[in-house]
């Protein structure tokens, strides 16, 4: 699923694409995408209208239009924006622009439907309800404290990916994040100290740092660009023990016995 790295990649394009260009059509059928609208509604809502923001909080975008309107985008698991494409295979929606006379079509794709788009006159409450963005706020180690030690039965690794403590980390970034901060992931968040969280705040920075850096070289091929998520049975690049695998809220997580210590509650 995109992360907060992936969107905001995605935020980048779509205000190189969209910002400033006015919605000359716009085509879609698909009702599960644009639900709980119409695709007539939708379509008809966002028509005419003039991209003024594109912005990024955790793994949502927000496009402001000039009618104060704005279009809230989660891409969901498979979704992804594809430019002056020519009627991809899984297209779902259909963006033609026009800036100042010059034309381009932008095509939201998506192969398993998971993703959403919302026209609304204000933000909608799942927005509103995104914890801080680690990316665009940073991370405050000591709010990110209290919220944790109310989690008592839960891991570090389901709280980091909690959207309403950290607006944007998922499997990957919250993976690569505790291995960077020799955590073990299933440290019950309430056990896991301030200076452990310090380490986490800088293994999600360098995290994000790294997949940005990816996208930036268009380096999107099937290479496994991360350290440890997805190489169970590789041998640690840390300290060379073999990786292993369980899994906590529902998701595989890969983790390195030798060297990510697990916090204890009476710690």
């Amino acid at each position: 699923m995109p992360e907060l790295p992936d969107v905001e990649h995605t935020r980048k394009n779509l205000e190189r694409w969209m910002r400033g260009a006015r919605f000359a059509r716009v085509a879609t059928t698909d009702s599960r995408i644009v639900r709980p609208k119409k695709p007539r509604t939708f379509v008809n809502e966002l028509t005419g209208r003039t991209v003024e923001r594109v912005e990024r909080r955790g793994k949502w975008l927000r496009l402001t239009l000039d009618d104060g309107r704005r279009l809230f985008i989660h891409l969901g698991m498979t979704g992804w924006f594809e430019h002056d494409e020519t009627a991809p295979r899984f297209e779902r929606v259909r963006f033609e622009l026009d800036r100042r006379g010059e034309r381009s079509s932008v095509v939201y794709v998506d192969s398993r439907r998971w993703g959403r788009m919302i026209p609304a006159t204000e933000d909608i409450e799942t927005w509103k309800g995104l914890g801080p963005d680690p990316l665009a706020d940073s991370v405050d180690v000591e709010r990110l404290a209290a919220r944790l030690s109310r989690r008592k039965g839960r891991t570090i690794k389901e709280a980091l990916m909690d959207q309403t403590i950290l607006a944007g980390v998922g499997n990957v970034l919250s993976t690569e994040a505790l291995w960077k901060a020799k955590i073990d992931p299933r440290s019950r968040a309430s056990a896991v100290s301030t200076s452990d969280l310090r380490a986490i705040a800088r293994g999600l920075r360098w995290s994000i740092a790294r997949t940005l850096a990816h996208h930036a070289k268009g380096d999107e091929g099937g290479r496994n660009p991360f350290r440890i998520y997805g190489r169970k049975g590789e041998r640690c690049p840390r300290c060379g023990a073999e990786l292993e695998q369980v899994t906590l809220g529902g998701r595989t997580t890969v983790f390195c016995p030798g060297c990510q210590v697990r916090r204890s509650p009476s710690r």
